[in-house]
């Protein structure tokens, strides 16, 4: 299976690539095309029974959150409240994943996201997040973003409370690479971002758009399964289990 993702990563980069022939000084077009195409592949790819669409999530408080670039929500026991130009507005109950794309993205571009992921923290949503970037920073460069962020008051570290409204996952296609928030055993023992991957695939497109969809797939089929048998549902993972998974110390955010 490793080689089909192999297969899909180039095309989604030659649809990117072709797009950015005709909008060359318009970035929020091309943001928009980014956009526009994983969420077109996540929706040839996932169940039928969930929808993946832009919008906002709304609580039964009427909390409203920020705009998303990818909701991924259980459309067949919800229905959004509203839905106009490919805009919907959806019960936060509903939501199973939240992800942010970049095509590129700098440092003020960075804490931005951030913030971003910050804001949902009033809606107390359980829920997936992820961000996803077509032209990633380097890890090294990504670490020095986290570890330059600006925090209210004098403590100007990331601490269990901030680290929780922290993206669930990043997934960068080139440079390539898929992080998962998770305790790090380095030099000390601390928490902060670990690197998944296959043997022999580290570093590659084809293994950061494996891992995830792979996990975006878990959400859903986490969601899916919930008051059934655990065996009447067999994970896609199984399909993907042939090559020897790793995962390394990446990014040290705090000490526990």
């Amino acid at each position: 299976m490793s080689h089909y993702f192999d297969h899909a990563s180039q095309e989604l980069y030659s649809k990117i690539a072709q797009a950015k022939v005709y909008i060359t000084r318009h970035n929020p077009t091309t943001g928009a095309l980014a956009e526009a195409v994983l969420r077109q592949f996540l929706k040839d790819h996932l169940p039928g029974a969930v929808s993946v669409e832009q919008g906002f999530i709304i609580d039964s408080e009427g909390g409203l959150s920020k705009q998303c670039d990818i909701l991924i929500y259980d459309s067949h026991r919800y229905a959004p409240f509203y839905r106009v130009g490919g805009v919907v507005v959806v019960p936060a109950e509903a939501v199973i994943a939240i992800i942010e794309v970049k095509t590129s993205i700098n440092r003020a571009g960075f804490h931005e996201v951030i913030r971003y992921f910050q804001s949902f923290q009033s809606l107390r949503l359980e829920v997936r997040t992820y961000l996803f970037m077509f032209n990633a920073p380097t890890l090294g460069t990504v670490s020095r973003h986290f570890h330059s962020f600006r925090h209210p008051g004098s403590y100007q570290e990331f601490d269990h409370d901030t680290f929780q409204f922290l993206p669930d996952e990043i997934t960068g296609l080139d440079h390539s690479y898929h992080l998962q928030r998770d305790m790090v055993i380095h030099d000390r023992d601390a928490m902060g971002y670990l690197s998944y991957f296959y043997e022999d695939h580290e570093g590659t497109a084809i293994n950061a758009l494996e891992r995830f969809f792979l996990s975006v797939y878990a959400c859903v089929e986490r969601h899916l399964s919930r008051g059934l048998p655990a065996s009447l549902l067999v994970p896609r993972a199984a399909y993907h289990s042939s090559t020897p998974s790793r995962n390394i110390f990446a990014i040290d955010l705090f000490p526990m």
